[in-house]
């Protein structure tokens, strides 16, 4: 596999039973910044139902195409490629935008296209599932958070993690509501907001 990712092999699992718990059964879900399409080969090959639209930069889609060709499952749609730094999103009919590991990673202007692409483009009632480590009033819920954050700002000074505020209220700005905030393992949360 491409660009094989081992968190993403890790929390693959605990993600799915989420889903398969909040997702309606023929879900369209558009999966923002797919990376390897790890998750979106595991969780569309258990859950037959739904519709999965992956998509990455222009960079990361060579990789992300050879690996859905190779191992996807017929509900995974070929990938399209998605710019946060553009307004320009696919035309998809999706009552579902999942995003895992990409808050931290992109800097905050690319944040707030990510949650303002979300607001414009999910159905009425459609969800927004963020997963990913979170501050909280500011502080890290765990030590081994920090340093990653220290980690991450060393790679680029512009990426981060975020406050769960931050993220909460720039989602109330755009129509959608915080209907969850479950603890995952390896500290990580998944933010459930609804339109």
């Amino acid at each position: 596999m491409q660009r094989f990712s081992e968190a993403a092999e890790n929390n693959k699992n605990h993600i799915l039973l989420v889903l398969q718990e909040r997702l309606p059964p023929n879900a369209r879900v558009l999966e923002i910044g797919s990376g390897s399409g790890q998750h979106a080969l595991h969780i569309a090959a258990e859950m037959k139902s739904i519709i999965w639209q992956p998509t990455e930069r222009s960079e990361g889609m060579p990789d992300l195409e050879k690996n859905l060709s190779d191992y996807g499952s017929p509900n995974i749609l070929g990938p399209l490629q998605l710019d946060l730094s553009s307004e320009q999103w696919p035309d998809t009919d999706t009552n579902c935008v999942y995003s895992a590991n990409v808050m931290h990673i992109i800097n905050e202007k690319l944040g707030e296209s990510l949650v303002r692409g979300v607001g414009k483009n999910l159905s009425e009632e459609g969800l927004f599932i963020l997963y990913g480590p979170y501050k909280y009033s500011g502080d890290f819920t765990t030590q081994s958070n920090a340093e990653f954050d220290t980690w991450l700002k060393g790679r680029d000074p512009n990426s981060g993690i975020r406050d769960f505020e931050w993220v909460t209220d720039l989602a109330n700005q755009h129509g959608l509501s915080l209907q969850a905030d479950l603890s995952m393992p390896a500290n990580n949360q998944m933010l459930i907001f609804q339109k």
